[in-house]
């Protein structure tokens, strides 16, 4: 999936997307939970996409990983909005 149709479905779905150096993240108001994913390389395709709460951020001297991955964005959208307790 290209990166713009990834963030007008996000948009579309209630979303606000920020954007930080080919990191992406878009919070909707009232949800706990974050959608995330990554420019996949120079190209204008996207991968690693997940979700994960708000307060909760990964921690590679740990190995903890905070994100649930998803195969699309419209999944990562789902599960984010069906996690709301």
């Amino acid at each position: 999936m290209k990166i713009q149709n990834a963030i007008k479905k996000l948009n579309k779905a209630g979303f606000k997307v920020a954007s930080n150096d080919g990191c992406y993240s878009a919070k909707k108001d009232g949800c706990k939970y974050l959608v995330e994913f990554h420019r996949n390389g120079k190209t204008d395709n996207v991968t690693c996409i997940g979700f994960r709460h708000e307060n909760d951020h990964s921690d590679s001297m740990i190995d903890y990983c905070a994100t649930f991955f998803c195969d699309t964005i419209s999944r990562a959208i789902k599960c984010a909005t069906a996690c709301q307790s």
